[in-house]
């Protein structure tokens, strides 16, 4: 099965997240290790919850592409009393890189 090609841009952000995502993390301090995870585990959570269950790349994709209306908010929110992490669409990149494997036609 082929991606169409907003899919398969989106797959090769995510792509780039896990690696980017460890330098970061890296150089944070321990407070602000921490508000990285919560925000990291936000958004992650809201992302679960906006494509469910059961869904394919191209939603996930679709989902991506409007996360950045609602992720900073989120992350913003899950962070406190720290402030946020700088790079929201890493997080967002993060979380859609982990829930690739659970979409219905991950293994193409």
């Amino acid at each position: 099965m082929t991606l169409d090609p907003m899919t398969e841009v989106a797959v090769q952000a995510w792509g780039e997240a896990p690696g980017t995502a460890r330098r970061v993390r890296a150089g944070l301090d321990t407070r602000g290790l921490a508000a990285f995870e919560r925000a990291y585990s936000a958004v992650h959570g809201e992302m679960v919850r906006r494509v469910g269950q059961h869904f394919t790349l191209a939603q996930l994709a679709t989902a991506w592409r409007e996360a950045d209306r609602w992720a900073v908010d989120v992350a913003r929110d899950a962070a406190e009393p720290a402030a946020p992490p700088r790079s929201t669409p890493l997080l967002i990149d993060l979380a859609c890189a982990r829930l690739q494997r659970s979409a219905r036609d991950a293994h193409v």
